[in-house]
């Protein structure tokens, strides 16, 4: 392929990206090993239920799949609209729905971190109620737009940039299914949270593993997509990074989402972890 034919197929259709290397994935995190799903390389776990995306971008691709392409090409041809828009939209549809659900666990003022932030709209609102707010984003050119919309703290990298027990809150919004291993991400937030830290956490879920049928092209599709949880898996998750189940019920858009707290013996088990 020449150089401006791969051009052309990145902006066509990252999936095709030529930068980008993939890798095989037999089994799901429970250990079940994976039978072929319907559509596009997803594999069913008949032991917990949990889709899984059986030829995923390695590790080091991932600065490839969340660079300049992620948030234009990428949500184009997903049909989600630019960042800004979803910037606006946001306010209305689904962050009065996150505030409400987790105000009621917020200190006046809290700390509140959230590693890959998107538009930041909840942690504009957030901040708008008086918190001390900071978010994460890998590309600097999705950085530099929401600069444009909110004077919310942005940072380049990830969460090892924050010191041990750094917040008194987090938010990890449609991030979890991104990620190869998701309890070493949690992990990361039960370090990152002082003790008793609150976390609202929100990934696709279902309790019946024939629900994916129905959702969107977009969800399916995308290449970054890793996890589509069962409820057994996710909250098997949960509990193994560290954290507690406070509660499930609320719901955005008809879809459910978690209020965690950091458990009180999580600290010393991600250290022994880490030894």
């Amino acid at each position: 392929m020449t150089a401006a034919a791969s051009v052309h197929a990145m902006a066509m259709d990252p999936n095709v990206d030529p930068r980008l290397h993939f890798e095989i994935v037999t089994r799901c995190l429970c250990g079940g090993e994976l039978r072929d799903g319907p559509i596009w390389g997803w594999g069913i776990c008949p032991t917990c239920g949990t889709w899984v995306n059986t030829k995923r971008p390695t590790r080091e691709s991932l600065h490839i799949v969340y660079g300049e392409t992620y948030w234009t090409t990428t949500q184009e041809l997903a049909g989600c609209p630019p960042l800004e828009q979803r910037f606006e939209a946001d306010a209305k549809d689904r962050v009065p729905s996150f505030i409400k659900a987790l105000e009621p666990f917020l200190k006046e003022p809290s700390t509140i971190c959230e590693l890959g932030c998107g538009n930041a709209r909840l942690l504009h609102e957030l901040k708008t109620r008086g918190h001390d707010v900071v978010g994460t984003e890998f590309d600097i050119g999705v950085i530099e737009r929401m600069r444009r919309l909110t004077d919310v703290k942005l940072i380049q990298g990830d969460s090892d940039l924050f010191d041990d027990a750094s917040f008194d809150a987090m938010i990890s919004i449609d991030v979890l299914e991104h990620t190869h291993d998701p309890v070493a991400f949690l992990r990361e937030h039960v370090r990152l949270l002082r003790q008793g830290g609150i976390l609202l956490l929100k990934a696709p879920v279902h309790d019946d593993p024939a629900e994916p049928y129905k959702y969107t092209v977009g969800m399916m599709w995308k290449l970054y997509h890793l996890y589509l949880f069962s409820r057994r898996m996710i909250e098997d998750v949960i509990v193994s990074a560290g954290f507690e189940i406070v509660t499930s019920d609320p719901k955005v858009l008809g879809h459910r989402f978690y209020i965690l707290r950091k458990r009180e013996t999580a600290a010393s088990e991600t250290h022994q972890q880490d030894e």
